[in-house]
């Protein structure tokens, strides 16, 4: 057997389904699937790399200049840190869970970073994993709700839900929340994310009844995906989406950000 399917087998746990779970077609191609792990499913399309502490971090983030911009953890300290209580959901997996993350917004890592963007270019970021990466239009890559999360919960991020440094992305679905980033690349053209050149995914958006459920809103401007119209199989009513988690029902609304610093 191929040494990265071995791993695979090896990491992937055998547990109970979740409540409303609906795995999709393509679920043994997964390194890693813990539906039953807290506060949220774990899910990893490829192995899980090895643990970093959030000092060890070093972020890779270039532009249109080609410039290459190394920022430390010391670097990314001193920008401003957030906290925000959102939902993150997996459309694909059918399944929702109410967060609270902490971190810094991308938009100022890019202006920190003095690289060169465009407004209707686009970022890709990339996981330490050596292989999984998404893309956003410049306008969602600005959006204020957009973190590089360090923290879940009020503690530090844990390494099976991409600690120390994690992207996420509450408008989108939740696979555009990149984990274990490493790097950060400002792009004129669309970069294509991993779950479009895979056709695991035609687009990113989240379909009427999560929205709505949600009071979700996404940013004004051009999308990181082209529109496909309608997506078969796409959920169009509560009825077809799982049932919210005991916190979700008692929070309708995203709750604003906080400043911690």
């Amino acid at each position: 057997m191929d040494a990265t399917l071995e791993r695979r087998a090896e990491e992937r746990p055998v547990g109970r389904i979740r409540e409303g779970i609906r795995p999709p077609k393509f679920v043994d191609r997964f390194a890693r699937l813990d539906y039953e792990a807290k506060p949220m499913p774990v899910i990893a399309l490829y192995p899980i790399p090895e643990p970093m502490q959030v000092e060890q971090l070093v972020l890779n983030v270039s532009g249109l200049d080609c410039a290459l911009h190394q920022m430390s953890w010391s670097d990314l300290s001193r920008l401003p840190h957030y906290r925000i209580q959102v939902p993150v959901i997996c459309q694909i997996f059918n399944w929702s869970e109410t967060v609270e993350w902490e971190g810094i917004r991308l938009a100022d890592v890019l202006e920190a970073a003095g690289v060169e963007t465009h407004e209707d270019g686009y970022v890709a970021v990339h996981s330490r994993d050596g292989v999984y990466f998404e893309g956003l239009s410049m306008a969602e890559a600005r959006d204020p709700r957009v973190l590089l999360a360090t923290g879940l919960n009020g503690e530090s991020l844990p390494l099976e839900y991409g600690g120390p440094l994690r992207l996420a992305v509450p408008f989108l679905q939740g696979y555009k929340s990149v984990k274990w980033v490493g790097s950060i690349h400002a792009l004129r053209h669309d970069p294509v994310g991993i779950k479009r050149l895979l056709a695991q995914s035609k687009i990113a958006r989240l379909a009427p009844p999560w929205r709505e459920r949600y009071g979700i809103v996404p940013p004004s401007g051009p999308s990181g995906d082209p529109d496909p119209g309608i997506v078969a199989g796409e959920p169009m009513f509560s009825s077809e989406i799982a049932p919210a988690s005991p916190l979700a029902e008692k929070q309708s609304q995203p709750n604003q950000q906080v400043r911690m610093q």
